[in-house]
């Protein structure tokens, strides 16, 4: 379903969006058994290298096939070099236990969340707090990167990471290929095919983008064709019949 999508929610789509949740279309009237299906899934298609699992759509957890995760890390503009994180950092994108965390994975690889938390001096219950929203900021701009579940139960499961361009340096390759502007307009023309419709506002939240981005997406998709403007909204070229 990923691969055929190329990407959508991972668990119940948000309201407001027309983009698939693959928990919506798992084949079974039972939700406990899409519950243990999906929460296994998950982890273990990610750790296998079978598709992205992160939170990237509307920052809720969103599965991508590995052909469109070039586009998805594209869309940054980065060529995958150690001091890419630079920038965001001074621009105030990235807290500097977000920074502490590339840093850290950048010296010492692949590494149990209980781990570099402690190494980090991160122990309080306030830091943990400030950590996991730091882990959610650097895998929303694809600097880390999950790689495999650990611990069975509660009190030890938890996960491991490593830098995005370690874990999937094929599609930080690929990703030099394109633009960001490229790789913009490929995600709304892609969003379109799987929603059919979606305002200015909606594409913003979903993908994170910001008004100049958004604008210059949505312009050049109207130029080559790949979304039509309709009463304040895009739709998908194909549907739109003329009359409005």
């Amino acid at each position: 379903m990923v691969d055929e999508l190329g990407f959508c929610f991972a668990f119940t789509s948000e309201a407001a969006y027309s983009v698939p949740a693959a928990f919506d279309h798992v084949d079974t009237r039972s939700e406990r058994r899409k519950w243990d299906w999906m929460w296994g899934w998950k982890d273990e298609l990610a750790a296998q290298k079978r598709l992205y699992y992160g939170k990237l759509l509307v920052r809720k957890p969103t599965f991508v096939s590995l052909n469109m995760l070039p586009t998805f890390y594209a869309t940054f503009g980065r060529a995958g070099e150690a001091d890419d994180h630079v920038a965001d950092v001074r621009a105030g994108r990235l807290s500097d236990v977000a920074r502490r965390i590339i840093e850290y994975l950048a010296q010492n690889g692949e590494t149990q969340t209980k781990r570099m938390r402690a190494e980090l001096g991160i122990t309080s219950k306030e830091g943990r707090a400030t950590y996991g929203k730091a882990i959610d900021e650097v895998q929303r701009l694809m600097y880390v990167a999950r790689v495999r579940a650990v611990g069975e139960f509660r009190e030890d499961y938890n996960y491991t990471y490593d830098l995005f361009v370690h874990r999937y340096p094929e599609s930080v390759k690929s990703a030099e290929r394109l633009t960001s502007a490229d790789a913009t307009v490929a995600l709304l023309a892609r969003t379109l095919e799987l929603a059919g419709a979606v305002t200015q506002k909606q594409l913003a939240r979903l993908f994170d983008w910001d008004d100049t981005v958004t604008s210059r997406a949505i312009e050049r998709a109207e130029r080559e064709r790949k979304a039509v403007r309709v009463d304040g909204s895009l739709v998908l070229p194909s549907l739109y019949d003329g009359r409005a």
